[in-house]
């Protein structure tokens, strides 16, 4: 009798997941620089560390000697899994019909659980250097988006196919962790450098005030369902809670909830020699307070001759034909409007980058950490090539946290007031969406004045 309601939030479970928008991933606000000069004749290197694998571009940071301002435009979307197909993401990003063979593929190579990230965040940044102090000021906005998913594969089996893929069986729907945040974020900071002589470094606080425009938050403990035969009867034992920070229409003029987040940077370089960053990114809290919805609560349902559906033939009103005695309803969540407060997905991540070849190459390596459920570190290498000392062409390859492989190209040209910077840490996904999962884009526009 307690597995009344998970029917409903798991499937209800998968159509947010289905019927949200997209997500995504910040641009870098602290920048980590580097300059080289081996010859007062040619013009100096720059050598660039990637404090994040999702922005991991080769950009010009580096002020020219008459030029104190610097406004850079950037887009930025990412999506990692361990064996979703990137254009899975994609159709759920653009609300476009899962074909059955997408869904099989995915089936396929999903392995034991689901894990899947997807980032999206252009924004728009303004530096003013401070030659005299040595010191940047930062200014900046991003519109973000982020989903995180971590649940058990049968989770997805039973959103995407219904309960009658378990008949006579029971799905494990336990540890189901989903989240997904829409907010602007309005971001002002500074970084400060020290010359020690022989050793520089390097520090950079950021603090962002963040609109909120949505947020849903949905969690399982001990979950699951058993499907009778024939679908005579569903059991569900279910433990849940399910939080939404707004249930009325997106609205950028208002404020459901509110936000605050820092960003860290520390940094420590021995001249042309090598550079060792620490950045921790997104450390902060939400809060919502207008037009909350919660659930809450653990219990055993019986609904006889009762069948979930999967999601392709899912609605909102699904359900509301369901005519529910008052002992059936008893054993529901329970509903509330109660405001809550959640702590961001913070990233912290160790850099080090080494200059070869007479500064032509720059290696860099890195590991990452995100603070989601079952994330294990992603590492990373990348290689930077200077083809001129305004031009670089970037490789990179990384595993590990959500993702599966990744192989990323960038490029970057810099002019004497324009940069540019385009490139994807995920090429394989990028280019055979159908095959791979994870994708990601990025491009970066910037003036210097």
């Amino acid at each position: 009798m307690k597995q009344t309601f998970l029917a409903l939030v798991i499937v209800f479970f998968t159509h947010t997941l289905s019927a949200q928008d997209t997500i995504a991933v910040k641009s870098d606000t602290l920048y980590a620089r580097l300059c080289v000069l081996k010859s007062p004749t040619v013009k100096p290197y720059l050598l660039y560390n990637y404090t994040a694998q999702t922005n991991n571009n080769a950009f010009n940071q580096q002020f020219r000697d008459d030029a104190n301002n610097r406004i850079i435009i950037d887009g930025n979307y990412y999506s990692n899994s361990v064996g979703i197909p990137a254009s899975f993401a994609y159709n759920l990003l653009f609300n476009q019909p899962i074909s059955n063979n997408l869904i099989n593929r995915a089936d396929k190579h999903l392995g034991n659980e689901v894990k899947f990230e997807e980032n999206l965040s252009p924004g728009i940044t303004y530096e003013h250097y401070f030659k005299k102090a040595d010191l940047t000021l930062v200014i900046g906005y991003n519109y973000r988006q982020m989903l995180n998913l971590s649940a058990p594969k049968q989770a997805f089996e039973t959103g995407f196919y219904g309960n009658a893929h378990f008949e006579g069986d029971t799905a494990n729907l336990s540890n189901i962790h989903f989240d997904y945040y829409n907010y602007n974020q309005l971001s002002i900071g500074v970084i400060k450098r020290i010359d020690y002589g022989s050793y520089q470094m390097q520090m950079g606080i950021t603090g962002s005030f963040l609109q909120v425009i949505n947020n849903i938050d949905i969690s399982t403990g001990n979950t699951s369902i058993y499907t009778a035969p024939y679908g005579e009867y569903v059991d569900i034992n279910y433990n849940l809670t399910y939080n939404q920070g707004s249930t009325t229409p997106p609205n950028f003029t208002s404020l459901n909830g509110i936000g605050a987040s820092g960003d860290f940077n520390l940094t420590f370089s021995n001249k042309d020699k090598w550079k060792l960053s620490f950045d921790v990114k997104d450390l902060g809290i939400m809060s919502f307070r207008l037009h909350e919805l919660n659930y809450s609560g653990s219990n055993n349902v019986n609904f006889q001759g009762f069948v979930i559906p999967n999601l392709l033939n899912f609605s909102s009103q699904t359900f509301d034909t369901l005519n529910l005695d008052s002992a059936l309803l008893s054993k529901l969540p329970s509903k509330s409007n109660n405001q809550y407060s959640l702590f961001l997905p913070f990233t912290a991540s160790l850099t080090f980058s080494k200059p070869l070849l007479n500064d032509r190459l720059v290696l860099t390596a890195a590991v990452q950490y995100k603070f989601l459920p079952r994330y294990y570190a992603y590492g990373y290498v990348k290689a930077n090539y200077f083809i001129r000392p305004d031009m670089v062409i970037s490789g990179s390859a990384g595993a590990g946290g959500y993702s599966l492989f990744d192989l990323g190209f960038e490029f970057a040209k810099s002019w004497k007031y324009f940069d540019l910077a385009v490139g994807s840490a995920n090429l394989i996904g990028l280019v055979a969406p159908s095959v791979y999962s994870g994708s990601g884009f990025y491009l970066k526009l910037g003036t210097t004045f």
